[in-house]
């Protein structure tokens, strides 16, 4: 069962491609792991029969399970075809039968784990996973990595900002990549000094496993490493016209191109944690209130354009009453002891005046149960019938909301903003590309998790169409067409060798702010948040209490961003390599043919124009 691209099925492997043989791990048993956690593992079918397939598309084998002991009427079975167009061997799930696992309680499925984790234990081998910007991993790294991902691996969350993960060999490597991905989630386990295994857990959509998953392993030859891979996924993600480019974003709406160049300056209102939080201070209770006009971001404003700033993004966050993270959806109207609905417009009016852009925070997924319009009819409902709640955040207990009902309530909100002149050019939709994707039995409103998508990216159209650039907290591959900027995509705490693999595949696509200072959240230890942004051709934030020489020192650094981010925010980023062996010298390279090499170390940096260096050459 050969094909051109040098892509076979052996029996006593998975594939040799490109003249190297893969293994699944051997200690791994596929299995269905149950919510009350027993585990029916494949092996212990009492009828297992292999067929081979052809088809028009290619060759392969299938292996169908039956007869579980205790399970009579469950059955499924496992597909393994090598496309002869493309060399992907797509490996697919059936659920022929599991009408018997759908019931409530213990019995039901939590996930089907299968295929295993491939083996790729050479020396010099590293896995590429997607775990928020990026990192690879060593087969041989010394700490352990991966013991707890973020919303347990759930793939569409900041887990895993794109729904693929590779391993590159000396011999050659591998891309997988999860079609299904709204109804998946991944485990990473590598215990210090390895080896590493990455494996799929299949998840159940609405409480049931009815319909077929597939994954598609894309083998490359030896040379290739994880730009390589980057490649590869942006031509799969454009031959399936997910992404949308910000060039195109700019046709319909002109705020996107206003805001390449901005300095982002998060700003705050007012705060106050109620009793039910988790952060509310019972020593200090003072401590659980503050507040800040307005007027006094209006008035900074006007003094950073007196100081040279020509360009700026104000992210308000505490705009409304109830303060902020409180009573959501219900945030309106604007906090009157912060200046209420005239104070907002003043300090809207002004970013106007200044030819500033201006922006505030919003949530529609946490739903406060101190909200005036909450009701539980409206929260979303899991497959066993139960309420999320949580009493984290400053406004103390909620739920979901349901996000097949948030368009309606931006629509609610916004139109109310709109009306009172409130003149927005971006937004901010907190979480909904960093949490995990939600699902709702609610017969009033059922949503799967593919649903879900389909719902937040309406958010983010509903303000497209309405000029204001739609904003969230991170990065997703599922939301690429519509978003167009984000709080951070910045990387996992304690990663292994921090890498940006999503801006390899979608800088071009969505424009990504760092803080600036060593030691900010997600900013790798002994680097700096300006040079990675520089790095990477982002935005860079504005410190909103800074004065004297840091507020100058920070303008500086925004300018040699902002003349960067001007030549190279909607080109592709094709290139990222690191110059030493310590990887503290590192290089990215635009398609624009900018080149940016950042020295951590030293905490230097040299940017090379292409333009620039032919007019050189003609001057010499």
């Amino acid at each position: 069962m050969r094909n051109e691209h040098d892509v076979t099925l052996v029996p006593d492997a998975f594939v040799k491609a490109n003249g190297k043989a893969w293994r699944f791990d051997e200690a791994h048993r596929p299995c269905i792991r149950l919510c009350g956690g027993e585990e029916i593992l494949f092996e212990s079918a009492g009828s297992i029969t292999r067929m081979p397939l052809k088809t028009g598309l290619g060759t392969g084998e299938s292996v169908c399970y039956r007869e579980f002991e205790g399970y009579g009427k469950l059955a499924f079975e496992t597909r393994i075809i090598v496309n002869d167009t493309t060399g992907f061997v797509d490996c697919t799930f059936v659920p022929t039968d599991m009408t018997e696992l759908a019931r409530e309680g213990d019995s039901g499925v939590k996930e089907v784990c299968w295929p295993g984790p491939l083996v790729a234990d050479e020396a010099g081998s590293y896995a590429v996973l997607n775990t928020m910007q990026g990192q690879l991993l060593p087969t041989d790294w010394p700490e352990a990595v991966g013991e707890k991902l973020p919303f347990d691996g759930q793939m569409g969350s900041e887990s895993a900002y794109m729904p693929w993960w590779g391993e590159i060999t000396p011999q050659g490597g591998y891309l997988c990549y999860v079609r299904q991905s709204w109804d998946s989630a991944y485990t990473v386990n590598h215990p210090a000094g390895g080896p590493t295994r990455i494996s799929l857990r299949h998840l159940p959509s609405m409480g049931k496993m009815d319909y077929a998953r597939t994954v598609s392993y894309c083998f490359v030859p030896a040379g290739s490493d994880y730009v390589t891979l980057c490649k590869l996924y942006r031509e799969i993600a454009d031959e399936e016209g997910r992404p949308r480019t910000l060039k195109e974003k700019a046709a319909q709406n002109p705020n996107v191109e206003k805001l390449i160049g901005c300095c982002v300056m998060h700003v705050e209102g007012k705060s106050h944690v109620t009793e039910g939080s988790a952060y509310y201070d019972k020593e200090n209770p003072e401590k659980n209130d503050r507040l800040v006009p307005f007027s006094h971001w209006t008035e900074r404003v006007k003094r950073l354009k007196g100081l040279g700033v020509d360009q700026l993004y104000l992210h308000l966050d505490g705009w409304g009453q109830p303060g902020y993270d409180n009573q959501h959806p219900d945030y309106l109207p604007p906090c009157k002891e912060a200046g209420g609905w005239e104070g907002l417009k003043e300090l809207s009016d002004t970013m106007q005046e200044l030819g500033y852009m201006f922006g505030v925070h919003d949530q529609y997924r946490d739903y406060y149960l101190d909200a005036p319009t909450y009701d539980a009819d409206n929260a979303a409902m899991s497959a066993d019938g139960t309420l999320f709640s949580l009493a984290r955040w400053a406004g103390g207990p909620q739920n979901y909301l349901c996000a097949s009902l948030a368009p309606d309530y931006v629509r609610r909100n916004f139109e109310q903003l709109f009306a009172a002149g409130i003149h927005l050019e971006g937004t901010y939709l907190d979480v909904f590309t960093c949490n995990e994707l939600d699902e709702c039995v609610n017969p009033h409103h059922p949503m799967t998790r593919r649903e879900c998508i389909d719902a937040r990216n309406r958010c983010f159209h509903y303000l497209t169409a309405h000029g204001v650039a739609p904003s969230s907290e991170e990065v997703n591959d599922w939301a690429v067409g519509a978003q167009v900027f984000c709080h951070w995509a910045p990387y996992i705490k304690d990663c292994a060798i921090p890498v940006p693999l999503y801006n390899l595949v979608y800088h071009d696509c969505v424009i990504i702010p760092w803080m600036m200072p060593a030691g900010a959240w997600g900013i790798p230890e002994g680097t700096t948040g300006f040079l990675h942004a520089l790095l990477n051709g982002g935005m860079g934030y504005m410190g909103e209490y800074l004065e004297g020489g840091e507020l100058r020192e920070n303008i500086r650094q925004w300018q040699v961003i902002r003349d960067l981010q001007k030549h190279v925010a909607m080109e592709k980023m094709i290139n990222h390599e690191f110059l030493n062996e310590e990887r503290s010298i590192q290089r990215s390279t635009f398609s624009d043919g900018t080149k940016v090499t950042v020295n951590f170390a030293e905490n230097t940096y040299e940017i090379t124009y292409p333009h620039i260096m032919e007019q050189k050459k003609e001057a010499i």
